[in-house]
């Protein structure tokens, strides 16, 4: 993400101009819109003209238009943001008032305005314009015939490609290696078309039993195909999943020895703060809570060490719901709390959604918390 120009006034209304040079850094632009902000970006829209002998044609034209956002939508398989809105200045091709459709592209400059630009969305810009967050992790989880081929972001974890190939039973042992080395064969050709190798700081292989071994036993297999995989060989970390579907990236994450790779990047980090709040839930129950009402008492006695919380909660539209959250995450940073915002598209993130989405492990027991009545918690 780049910043070319921003314009805050004292309360904190104004613009930013920002473009989009990865696909991860529209998951943050995601993030920082809310229904009501307006947008100037290029656009597209087909316009209809008729000649003076009646004929009738259809033409594609390119402008930039500035949209009052009323629907979002991000399409994690493509990284795809598109924004539906009225038109707010008039143009040539689209009246004021009417609706239209803004694809963000990629490599394009476009001009967020906001009434207010709060610290979590400040911080997200941050986050998306330094590159030391952006260190990328390449993982394969595997199984025999079954593959997920991700790129674990700062922010986001992209299945880029799933590999399905039918394996034969084991009772035809040479059909059987055929299959796997038809299945090995396709994985690979599947990273090299993904991973960008030179910048990746790690590429984890992970399966159940033995299939990571007998890939990795393929791929650095001396020829000219596999050059690649062996120029980067020191980048390549083994380690055991419970299965070839993305959910098991939680646990490899977790994985001492890959965790000791990855610990100067944001996912590592989040990852590691999760897994301690679970340990801290199960070893000592009246120093970590989940649940708004629990958390803001434990604010308010500024007992917060670490304080945990989902990106999709500062993305409600409901503005008094995403101030409170906003407010909690600037009480507790200014109480010398460590506060982490979880992705909702990383596997850490989604296991905190599901426990309310805000959690926290406190300084000292406070197991009063527990009476606290949350039957109306949102």
């Amino acid at each position: 993400m780049k910043v070319h120009h921003r314009e805050l006034t004292k309360n904190k209304s104004g613009k930013i101009v920002l473009t989009a040079e990865e696909p991860e850094d529209l998951w943050h632009v995601y993030n920082m819109l809310q229904a009501g902000d307006r947008v100037e970006a290029s656009t597209v829209r087909n316009v209809k003209k008729e000649s003076s002998t009646g004929l009738r044609t259809t033409e594609r034209k390119h402008f930039k238009l500035t949209i009052k956002i009323e629907t979002l939508d991000f399409d994690q398989t493509v990284c795809c943001l598109s924004m539906k809105g009225t038109n707010t200045e008039q143009n040539e091709f689209v009246n004021i008032g009417q609706y239209h459709t803004i694809d963000l592209e990629l490599g394009r400059r476009f001009t967020i305005y906001k009434d207010e630009w709060d610290s979590i969305t400040l911080r997200r810009i941050k986050e998306a314009t330094d590159m030391n967050l952006k260190a990328e992790v390449g993982a394969v989880v595997m199984e025999e015939g079954l593959a997920h081929v991700c790129l674990v972001l700062s922010a986001l974890t992209v299945v880029k490609q799933k590999i399905q190939t039918s394996i034969q039973g084991k009772r035809r042992p040479d059909k059987h290696e055929e299959s796997m080395k038809k299945f090995f064969k396709n994985v690979a050709t599947a990273m090299k078309t993904n991973f960008d190798f030179d910048r990746l700081k790690c590429i984890i292989i992970a399966s159940p039993g033995f299939v990571r071994e007998e890939f990795m036993e393929y791929m650095f297999i001396q020829n000219e195909e596999n050059k690649k995989f062996i120029e980067h060989r020191a980048k390549f970390v083994s380690c055991r999943s419970s299965s070839g579907y993305k959910h098991s990236l939680m646990e490899v994450l977790q994985d001492p020895g890959v965790a000791r790779r990855l610990e100067d990047t944001k996912a590592a980090k989040e990852t590691k703060a999760f897994e301690t709040f679970q340990q801290t839930l199960l070893d000592d129950g009246d120093r970590a809570f989940y649940g708004t009402k629990q958390v803001e008492k434990a604010c308010e006695l500024q007992a917060i060490d670490t304080l945990l919380m989902t990106d999709s909660l500062f993305r409600c539209f409901d503005v008094n719901r995403r101030r409170r959250y906003v407010k909690l995450s600037e009480r507790a940073q200014a109480a010398g709390a460590n506060v982490y915002i979880l992705s909702s598209l990383h596997p850490s993130g989604i296991q905190l959604a599901n426990l309310t989405g805000i959690a926290a492990i406190l300084r000292f027991p406070l197991p009063d918390i527990e009476d606290i009545d949350f039957s109306d918690d949102e």
